[in-house]
């Protein structure tokens, strides 16, 4: 777990500044939102706590919400 807080220190200690520098604003917040979403994925993964699938809420969108259903 320490290995993870130091990569991802060490990705975050490289890119950050150099948006920040160009002043690339809304590349940072797209950077900081998959960034924060990928460690918190690695984190979960870590601790061995189980990460619900992403395939079963878009069936559920896709088929329920929609309507759409594949033939059969």
């Amino acid at each position: 777990m320490i290995l993870l807080f130091i990569i991802y220190a060490f990705i975050a200690w490289i890119k950050i500044p150099e948006l920040i520098r160009k002043k690339e604003w809304r590349e940072l917040s797209a950077f900081s939102v998959f960034y924060i979403i990928g460690f918190v994925l690695g984190l979960l993964y870590v601790l061995d706590i189980p990460v619900p699938n992403p395939m079963k809420g878009l069936q559920y969108i896709i088929s329920e919400v929609w309507g759409l259903k594949y033939p059969q």
